[in-house]
C-alpha cells in the first residue's frame, strides 16, 4: 500500500513539473519521451511486486529504481537521459528471473 502511494505522489509531481514545463512552450515531441521515460520506471516499479519474494534482491532492486526515478526527474530537469540509470533495475529483474529458472528449489 505504502508503494502506491509513494508512486502515487511520484506522478503527481511529475505531471506538475510536465504541465509547467510545457506551459512554458517546449516542443510537443519531448512531451511522448518523458512519457515513455515514465512507463519504463513505472515497468520497473511494478515488477517490484515480483521481486519482493527473494528478500536481497528485492532490496538491490530498491535501490536501482530509486536510481531510475531519479534518472526520469534528471531528465525532465536538465533534458538529458542518462539510459544506463533508467534500466539499471533491469539487471536484478533479470537476476531474479535466471535465478527462478536454473536455481530453483521444487521441481
Amino acid at each position: 500500500m505504502r508503494l502506491y502511494i509513494f508512486m502515487g505522489v511520484i506522478l503527481a509531481l511529475l505531471i506538475l513539473l510536465i504541465y509547467i514545463k510545457f506551459k512554458k512552450g517546449e516542443p510537443l515531441q519531448k512531451l511522448w519521451h518523458y512519457i515513455a521515460a515514465i512507463c519504463v520506471a513505472i515497468f520497473f516499479t511494478y515488477i517490484s511486486k515480483t521481486i519482493f519474494v527473494h528478500k536481497p534482491i528485492f532490496i538491490l532492486h530498491l535501490a536501482l529504481l530509486v536510481l531510475s526515478w531519479g534518472s526520469v526527474f534528471y531528465y525532465i530537469f536538465k533534458d538529458r537521459l542518462i539510459l544506463w540509470f533508467l534500466l539499471s533495475p533491469l539487471a536484478s529483474t533479470l537476476f531474479f528471473f535466471v535465478e527462478a529458472i536454473f536455481f530453483r528449489e521444487h521441481g
